[in-house]
């Protein structure tokens, strides 16, 4: 498509932002990482903020219910679950991560009102219950930085950067299983489900997308050199969206694998989290300090 693109400020100089996602109200959230803040967007309306306290890290967000999200503090150990409230933004809950130094990074919520996250220095996955509890469960391999995580229906996946591959569980119960991708020194970081089943994964070290198809068979999309892609969001029409951090683009892999790619305004603005709305407008956050939004 050839895209519309807005861009809206939302930071200071050095906060972020860092991830981006949208909830069914249409809210557009996003994490200001070196600013210790999260942001609510509104198109059409003010943005609003929450300061999460002096030293916090809010890492990944991500939409739980229809007006609530999920956010990660790696700093702290801990997720937030966060909502507006009549005077503003406000924290639904708390859930200390039980590991010290565990650094929870990626997270999704499921539709069984569960949460998962990665542990970036923990090597593990948990899961908070619907009652706030907390279990961990190692991915198996030392040092693998579990990072980026998706989900499809109670199936999960996420991505080893540190250990070039993919951990799959099906079911919350289940075994780990681990898909190794074709080159180890991949870095793969984002990680989305396609609708067609399919899983993409960004590898930033590279500079390529990988497609994991649902009877394992995986096949990659070269970009361009040095594009570093980082974060990965399945769209409605079969395609997916990345980041490219390192050429101040984003790149779409339609239904039919055609890859197109969408430079994005304010050089060395470098894009990191990315999301697609309802009505199917692209979201990326850009550490430049703005939100950028992409619509046909």
């Amino acid at each position: 498509m050839t895209a519309r693109i807005v861009a809206h400020p939302v930071g200071e100089p050095g906060e972020g932002p860092y991830s981006v996602a949208v909830t069914g109200d249409g809210a557009v959230w996003f994490t200001l990482v070196h600013g210790a803040r999260v942001g609510r967007f509104q198109p059409g309306g003010a943005v609003e903020y929450l300061a999460l306290g002096e030293g916090a890290q809010p890492s990944v967000v991500t939409a739980a219910t229809a007006s609530t999200v999920w956010v990660s503090d790696g700093a702290g150990d801990r997720l937030l679950h966060l909502g507006r409230g009549g005077d503003g933004l406000i924290v639904v809950g708390e859930v200390a991560v039980p590991t010290v130094g565990a650094q929870p990074f990626g997270v999704v919520a499921l539709e069984d009102g569960t949460a998962w996250f990665t542990e970036l220095g923990g090597d593990a996955l948990g899961r908070v219950d619907i009652l706030g509890r907390v279990d961990e469960f190692p991915v198996g391999r030392e040092g693998a930085m579990a990072s980026m995580i998706a989900a499809s229906g109670d199936s999960l996946w996420f991505t080893m950067n540190s250990a070039g591959a993919v951990g799959h569980v099906r079911g919350g119960d289940a075994a780990i299983a681990v898909t190794e991708l074709p080159r180890q020194s991949s870095g793969p970081v984002g990680i989305a489900v396609a609708a067609d089943g399919a899983v993409w994964v960004a590898q930033i070290l590279a500079d390529a997308l990988a497609r994991i198809g649902r009877d394992g068979t995986i096949t990659e999309v070269e970009l361009p050199d040095g594009a570093k892609p980082h974060a990965v969001a399945a769209d409605a029409d079969g395609g997916v969206w990345a980041t490219l951090w390192g050429t101040d683009a984003v790149a779409q892999v339609d239904a039919d694998g055609e890859l197109s790619l969408h430079p994005l305004p304010d050089g060395e603005s470098e894009p990191h989290g990315i999301a697609v709305a309802p009505d199917g407008s692209v979201w990326v956050a850009m550490e430049s300090g703005v939100l950028v939004q992409l619509s046909r």
